[in-house]
């Protein structure tokens, strides 16, 4: 369940983000970086992944209200070397100290020919894509991976342990990054709660309740189950081993979500990347490889429903560019929302 596929209100994607930050303008948060979170939503948004959109404008403002996250914030970066550095969040939102802990990857992969980033005391960065594919319109192949809040349980477990903990690429290409974005469970905890902000049911290999039965109904929730067992079990420990144990932070069933107690920072990590394709190769070769990868591809015959075979970041990037076109679909449970955080804070309707 990424996109609002139901719903019939439209909004165009400037008056959206030009809404958003001005509810977190109102909610206190420095105007550089409101315009950094609500880009990041509506970014998110436009390509379809909507449990990461405007969605939670919701949860970030009732962080920032209770002080749970810092309204204005001094991300600082300390190098620990040529090429790797940490930059402390002071707090703040995730997505302003990972666009500056992407930044910084770039700038020193641009002289080391590849970099890395950690981040600590952070607090939710949105989706891992913004920042790899930040990277790839660089012309660099972009890494980001963030743990989360337990909710996802161990391989052959009842109980959460670790998060979602998605793991991102992104390769420059011509017209879109060639961009991997995944959720290391079967789906991201935000699948469920759309789901349940709009009252439908769930697959019932998404998630477990309390008895360790799968579910159809959200609000059942209990864990949701790792990506192809063993697998996706394996990459949230990956994940979890570079963004709490190595940036020593917390890690496993201590890390909180979210939606815990909303008067105390998340206390996140993140860790990103950055691989200089000149330090390796010819950009421009690069990318017409990639063509010609794409072409042997789509020349091959498909099954079943597929009409064509896509590449990673191709269905986003296709619906960015209708959402630009057609506007932003929004579901009636998250209308609503937005139209009490408008009348709650003094913004005036998106339409």
């Amino acid at each position: 369940m990424a996109e609002n596929a139901g719903a019939d209100r439209r909004l165009e994607a400037d008056k959206l983000e030009t809404f958003a930050t001005s509810v977190l303008e109102q909610a206190g948060l420095n105007s550089d970086y409101a315009a950094i979170v609500a880009d990041s939503l509506v970014d998110a948004n436009l390509r379809g992944i909507d449990t990461h959109g405007v969605v939670r404008l919701d949860p970030y403002v009732e962080r920032l209200e209770k002080r749970g996250m810092n309204r204005d914030p001094n991300p600082t970066v300390a190098d620990h070397g040529e090429a790797t550095a940490i930059v402390d969040a002071d707090n703040g939102p995730g997505q302003v100290a990972t666009r500056r802990a992407i930044e910084a990857a770039i700038e020193r992969a641009n002289t080391a020919g590849a970099a890395f980033i950690g981040v600590r005391r952070s607090n939710h960065f949105g989706t891992a894509s913004y920042y790899t594919n930040y990277a790839a319109e660089q012309g660099y192949i972009g890494i980001a991976m963030t743990h989360a809040g337990p909710n996802v349980t161990p391989f052959g477990g009842s109980d959460p342990y670790f998060g979602t903990n998605p793991i991102a690429f992104a390769f420059p290409y011509d017209d879109f990054p060639v961009s991997l974005d995944m959720a290391t469970s079967e789906t991201a905890k935000g699948s469920v709660i759309l789901a349940q902000e709009e009252g439908e049911k769930i697959p019932p290999e998404w998630a477990i309740d309390e008895e360790g039965e799968p579910i159809t109904d959200p609000a059942q929730f209990h864990a949701l189950r790792p990506m192809s067992g063993p697998k996706g079990y394996g990459l949230a420990l990956v994940v979890d081993a570079f963004c709490g144990l190595l940036l020593d932070t917390v890690y496993g069933k201590d890390v909180p979500t979210m939606y815990d107690d909303m008067t105390e920072p998340e206390g996140l990590g993140h860790f990103v990347g950055a691989i200089d394709v000149e330090a390796f190769s010819n950009l421009d070769s690069f990318i017409n490889r990639f063509d010609s990868m794409a072409a042997n591809l789509k020349r091959m015959d498909t099954t079943g429903d597929f009409d064509d075979i896509l590449l990673p970041g191709e269905p986003e990037a296709r619906k960015k560019t209708r959402r630009l076109e057609d506007g932003i679909p929004i579901g009636e449970g998250v209308w609503e929302t937005l139209t009490e955080l408008g009348e709650d804070y003094g913004v005036s309707q998106i339409e």
